[in-house]
């Protein structure tokens, strides 16, 4: 996750760069368009990262509160 953080920084910046040193108007809205689809696309993959994470931190927990509570009844085996 911090790997999208640093990647979308980098390729912002330099696009802001880019739109600060044109003179066109059209090549500073197409670097200002990247700068926030890159910005955008980094907060979608890293909302999928975090539900990823959540959905297996979830299943570890259900697995090891099945794995307590059958180990504390013998009988059920």
């Amino acid at each position: 996750m911090i790997r999208n953080i640093i990647l979308a920084s980098f390729l912002s910046t330099i696009c802001m760069f880019g739109a600060l040193g044109s003179k066109d108007s059209k090549i500073t809205l197409i670097c200002l368009g990247l700068a926030l689809l890159t910005w955008t696309l980094c907060i979608w993959r890293c909302m999928i990262l975090i539900q990823r994470i959540n959905k297996r931190r979830e299943r570890e927990r259900m697995f090891d509160e099945y794995m307590r509570r059958n180990l504390n009844n013998p009988g059920r085996w």
